[in-house]
């Protein structure tokens, strides 16, 4: 058995089918075309109403007595700066001296001195350096500071003894800091 194949009898290529799969595309890409400018064009009538917007709030702007005809974004940015410093003094002068140190007062046992006391007012904690007459003491007024309601989170930074002389004798106490969040 011979099998005998002509290809001359049947075109090798299908242009039937090529054709429709380039009439496919092509109205594929036309229609992408279309949708393309229908949102190009939607966007420009977006651009134009958000232009005569700002054009009006110009105007507002400059008929509002006061306001600044060369108010630029710089300026804005200025503005900013300068109210977030009056903010900052603000939140100083409204912190009551007298609330923490009366808290203190309360917490601070004989044996123990504070030698500073430094608000931070962003982060609303109290850094406090103290001196103790010994490691009793010094436990004594982290763990009453610990017991408080309003100043329980109390940290120990460091601690360090330190020789004194005080009428002619040598004494060793105790320098130590706290670092107190939430304390206001």
């Amino acid at each position: 058995m011979e099998i005998k194949l002509n290809l001359a009898s049947k075109p090798y290529l299908n242009r039937q089918i090529v054709r429709r799969w380039v009439l496919f595309a092509c109205t594929a890409l036309v229609l992408l075309l279309i949708f393309n400018f229908y949102y190009l064009y939607q966007n420009y009538r977006q651009l134009g109403l958000l232009e005569k917007l700002h054009a009006e709030l110009e105007t507002q702007v400059a008929s509002v007595p006061g306001a600044p005809a060369s108010y630029t974004l710089t300026n804005h940015a200025a503005v900013r700066e300068q109210v977030a410093v009056a903010n900052e003094v603000v939140a100083a002068d409204q912190f009551r001296w007298t609330n923490l140190l009366s808290r203190f007062e309360k917490l601070v046992p004989a044996d123990v001195s504070l030698s500073s006391i430094r608000p931070d007012f962003k982060q609303r904690s109290v850094q406090l350096i103290c001196v103790a007459r010994d490691v009793p003491a010094m436990t004594a007024f982290v763990d009453n500071l610990l017991g408080s309601e309003d100043l329980n989170q109390a940290y120990l930074q460091n601690h360090a003894e330190v020789e004194t002389q005080s009428n002619g004798r040598s004494q060793v106490m105790i320098n130590f800091s706290l670092q107190i969040q939430e304390a206001f």
